[in-house]
């Protein structure tokens, strides 16, 4: 009877022991690690960021190198929201430093070298990631949702989602294949197919996939070619998020609507309608909803209210984000001096519907 007993309870305690190491595994939904033990060579640890990022990569590794341009472009669309980005390696600050001088404005987060490589093992070995580039997103409440490469489609929804509160790892998940259904559909051009898909991962969480629903609007825009029926879906997507008062929503909203390139057509009146509405359902002291509104303004060839709404949202930066709005700022007096539009970078309005764009010097 005893032998019989032995091996099961050897099963019993090797099911035990990994259950303790699954549950001390680094994953998705767990808290962050503290950031310690760091050298920085570019910029300093923020106190309290709404989202931080934070991505290990190497001056030798291929792929990292492709991956710091779109890495760069999210973090300048983003600083003004609260976005922090740092990207740590483990070599020597001197074979760090120099490469980062070189990249000047195309890598403007935040650098740091990891000497005791105290955060590859907090990050990478504890979550049991091998593969640079690896990011990590920390949300508001300082759990990881994301785990993954950054160039990952994605890695740029959990970074602007989670920077508006509504970022959620496991519907996501759950959405994954049914968009991708969706995705197939359109692709065949069964448009009624792929609307009811859309549609079913949109009941899931309305606040949480907004991008799904402009997803929707951008199919039926851009390929069904259906002006009707885009526009009817427009102004009732307007009503929703206005009824809601859903400010980040609006926001995705206005940007499809007026400078997201990949709409083919715009509707700059609803987008205007759009923008001021964000401004009611936002909070003082928040630049985006200013900053939106003058990137319509802007799109719509009013540049004199471009620079007066960017000007405010200027006043209203925080320090370390007020050099990303005034770029865009200067853009827009260029274009009131010139009576003509230039190619501006939609720095600060980016948001999970749309991504970084340049507003077309010739409009749409």
């Amino acid at each position: 009877m005893m032998t019989r007993l032995i091996p099961c309870l050897v099963a019993l305690a090797c099911a035990v022991v990994t259950s303790a190491q699954d549950e001390s595994k680094l994953k998705v939904g767990s808290f962050a690690p503290a950031i310690e033990g760091l050298e920085f060579v570019q910029g300093e640890l923020a106190a309290a960021p709404t989202v931080r990022v934070v991505e290990f990569w190497a001056t030798w590794c291929g792929p990292c190198r492709q991956s710091i341009p779109h890495i760069n472009d999210l973090y300048q669309a983003n600083v003004g929201r609260g976005l922090e980005v740092i990207g740590i390696s483990d070599e020597t600050r001197n074979k760090v430093e120099p490469f980062v001088r070189q990249q000047a404005g195309r890598m403007g987060y935040k650098v740091a070298v990891d000497p005791e490589k105290k955060m590859f093992a907090a990050f990478m070995q504890a979550s049991g990631q091998s593969g640079i580039p690896c990011a990590f997103v920390i949300g508001q409440n300082n759990k990881i949702v994301y785990i993954g490469h950054p160039m990952n489609e994605e890695f740029e929804r959990a970074v602007k989602m989670s920077l508006e509160g509504r970022y959620d790892p496991v519907l996501s998940r759950k959405a994954e294949p049914i968009l991708e259904a969706a995705r197939r559909a359109v692709k065949s051009r069964n448009f009624k197919d792929a609307y009811k898909r859309y549609d079913e991962v949109i009941a899931l969480s309305p606040s949480v996939f907004t991008d799904t629903a402009l997803e929707k609007y951008r199919v039926m825009v851009n390929d069904e070619r259906d002006t009707v029926g885009a526009k009817a879906l427009a102004n009732a997507l307007f009503t929703e998020f206005t009824e809601s008062s859903d400010a980040g929503a609006l926001r995705d909203l206005a940007v499809a609507l007026s400078t997201d390139s990949r709409v083919s057509t715009y509707d700059l009146d609803l987008a205007l309608k759009c923008a001021e509405e964000m401004q009611k359902a936002s909070p003082g002291g928040d630049p985006s909803p200013l900053a939106t509104l003058a990137s319509v303004w802007y799109a719509k060839g009013n540049f004199a209210k471009a620079v007066e709404n960017q000007k405010k949202a200027v006043r209203l930066a925080a320090p370390s984000a007020k050099g990303a709005f005034k770029v865009t700022l200067e853009s827009y007096e260029l274009a009131e001096k010139r009576g003509a539009k230039v190619p501006v970078a939609a720095t600060a309005p980016a948001s999970g519907a749309a991504e970084p764009t340049t507003v077309p010097a010739n409009g749409k």
